[in-house]
């Protein structure tokens, strides 16, 4: 399952959300959409998340602002 951590209100997040949504859909994979203001610090810490948005493929994340294009040679990673 890809992860995408985000903070509301977050340009660069508001951008790659829908991106990611068409990314999942053409890679036929689930997104679980996390608000990071409701997670603990230390939880954050532990997943690498720094900086928003923070996506995991279970392999490795990606942060920042992302095109299509990046999100699907991503998520084809985690297969």
């Amino acid at each position: 399952m890809i992860k995408f951590y985000y903070l509301p209100n977050c340009g660069p997040c508001e951008a790659t959300k829908p991106r990611a949504i068409e990314a999942a859909e053409l890679t036929h994979h689930d997104i679980l959409f996390i608000n990071a203001q409701t997670r603990a610090p230390e939880d954050l810490a532990s997943e690498g998340v720094t900086v928003a948005p923070t996506i995991s493929n279970g392999i490795r994340t990606i942060k920042g602002e992302q095109t299509v294009e990046r999100l699907v040679r991503f998520f084809q990673e985690a297969n």
